[in-house]
């Protein structure tokens, strides 16, 4: 299991918080040196973010320390199946 899985499930655990507000995934030495020692999340870890929580799909992704360029989740995944279901669901929670 990846350790961006692990960092949040043991913050919904603790917390009942499932919203991300920001990952930095470094690879090497830290503060990073060389570039593309960011990594974006995988597949899996970026899905399951999704299903979380609506609100992660705007969870800043640190891609370059140095220069602090970051990335929103639903950059990473555009047409994600889930974005009816959600909206499904909050036109429902509304009624």
């Amino acid at each position: 299991m990846c350790a961006e899985r692990v960092a949040i499930l043991k913050m919904a655990s603790e917390t009942g918080e499932v919203v991300v507000k920001r990952i930095l995934a470094s690879v090497g030495p830290f503060p990073p040196k060389e570039e593309l020692n960011n990594w974006a999340p995988c597949g899996a870890c970026r899905e399951w973010m999704m299903q979380l929580s609506d609100k992660n799909k705007d969870t800043e992704i640190m891609m370059d320390f140095e220069t602090r360029k970051t990335i929103r989740l639903k950059e990473l995944i555009p047409h994600w199946w889930g974005d009816k279901i959600f909206q499904e669901q909050t036109k429902e929670d509304a009624k």
